[in-house]
C-alpha cells in the first residue's frame, strides 16, 4: 500500500501528464481536497500568520516572486529563531528537496548565522552545490531518490525542513514515517518546518506536484507524531493573493503564454504588498499556502 495522504498516484513532474491524465488529474486532487476541516488530529492548531512589521522587511523580499513565495520568506524571517537555537542548543538543518541549496543561504541570514550545519538533499545533483560547499564549509549536499531518505539523515540532526517539496513526493507519509522513526531514536528535541500549497492552488497551479493540502490531509501527517510532539498549522496569505496569482500569473499563461509580471513590474510589486496587508487583517477561507510546524521531544514549547 502506498503511504500517501493522496487518493491517486497520478504526478505532474517529470514530463507531466498526457492530454487523458489531465482532467483525472484535476478531478482526483478537486475530491481529496474536499471537507478540509473534517476528521481533524484533535491535538492539531491552526492559526493564521500575520507579520506585524511587515514594512521592516519588504525590503527582503523578491517582489516578482509569487505571493505564495513571498508569504514562505517572510514565514521563515518570523521564525524565533533565538528561541530554537535556545532549544535545540545547536541548529542542524536538514532540507529535503532543497534544489539549489537557496534556503541554505536564506536561513543563514534570518538566523543570524545561528545555523550549525545545513544538509541539502535532493534526487538529482545541482550544479551550485559544489560552489556552496566550498563557500559555506558547514554546508553538505546528497542526492537521495526518497525511498530511503532516512540514510542520508546525519548525525546529530534536529531541525527537518522543506520549502514546496512535499507536495512532489509519490508517498509523502512514508517520508514523515522516517523522520518520526528518527525522532523517537534521537531522543531529543527535534523541530520540522514545512511549507506547501493549500488546496486552492490546485486552480492557481493547475497540473503541478501530485497533491496540495487541506487541515484533513495534513492531520493524517501530524497523527504520526502525536504521542511525543504538538504541531501547529499556519494558513499564509489568501483571497486577496490567490486573486493575485490568478490574474497576474495563471491566466495570462494559460490563455497568452505569458506572465504579467514580466511586464507589468511596478503595478505588480504595489499590488503584490495591497494583497499581504489585506489578507492578514482577518481569517482566510482559502489560504494561498500553508505551514506546518512538528515540535518533538521538546523541552520548551516555542510555537
Amino acid at each position: 500500500m502506498q503511504r500517501t495522504t493522496s487518493i491517486h498516484n497520478l504526478n505532474a513532474d517529470r514530463g507531466g501528464l498526457n492530454r487523458f491524465s489531465k482532467v483525472p488529474y484535476l478531478l482526483l486532487n478537486w475530491v481529496n481536497n474536499q471537507f478540509p476541516y473534517t476528521r481533524l488530529d484533535g491535538t492539531l492548531v491552526i492559526r493564521d500568520f500575520v507579520c506585524e512589521d511587515l514594512g521592516q522587511h519588504w525590503h527582503q523580499l523578491d517582489k516578482k516572486r509569487k505571493p505564495s513565495r513571498c508569504l514562505s520568506d517572510l514565514f521563515w524571517m518570523r521564525l524565533s529563531w533565538d528561541k530554537i537555537k535556545e532549544e535545540l542548543t545547536e541548529i542542524n538543518v536538514v532540507d529535503t528537496g532543497c534544489g539549489s541549496g537557496i534556503y541554505g543561504k536564506k536561513l543563514l541570514a534570518y538566523s543570524n548565522n545561528g545555523l550549525t550545519t545545513y544538509t541539502g538533499i535532493d534526487i538529482s545533483r545541482d550544479a551550485n552545490w559544489a560552489e556552496m560547499e566550498d563557500e559555506y564549509p558547514n554546508f553538505r549536499f546528497c542526492v537521495n531518490r526518497g525511498t530511503n531518505f532516512s540514510e542520508s539523515i546525519p548525525e546529530g540532526a534536529n531541525f527537518f525542513m522543506t520549502q514546496s517539496a512535499i507536495e512532489h513526493f509519490n508517498e509523502d507519509l512514508s517520508y514523515f514515517e522516517q523522520i518520526r522513526d528518527y525522532t523517537l531514536s534521537y531522543g531529543k528535541s527535534v523541530i520540522q518546518v514545512h511549507l506547501f500549497p493549500s488546496s486552492y492552488c490546485l486552480w492557481l497551479y493547475l497540473w503541478h506536484g501530485a497533491r496540495q493540502y487541506t487541515p484533513r490531509t495534513v492531520s493524517k501527517i501530524t497523527r504520526l507524531f502525536r504521542d511525543s510532539s504538538y504541531a501547529v498549522l499556519f494558513r499564509l496569505g489568501g483571497r486577496e493573493c490567490n486573486r493575485l496569482h490568478y490574474e497576474f500569473i495563471t491566466k495570462p499563461l494559460l490563455i497568452h503564454k505569458c506572465d504579467l509580471r514580466d511586464s507589468k513590474v511596478e503595478e505588480y510589486e504595489r499590488r503584490l504588498r495591497v494583497a499581504l496587508e489585506r489578507d492578514m487583517e482577518h481569517p482566510q477561507k482559502h489560504p494561498a499556502f500553508l505551514a506546518l510546524v512538528i515540535h518533538s521531544n521538546w523541552s520548551s514549547r516555542i510555537f
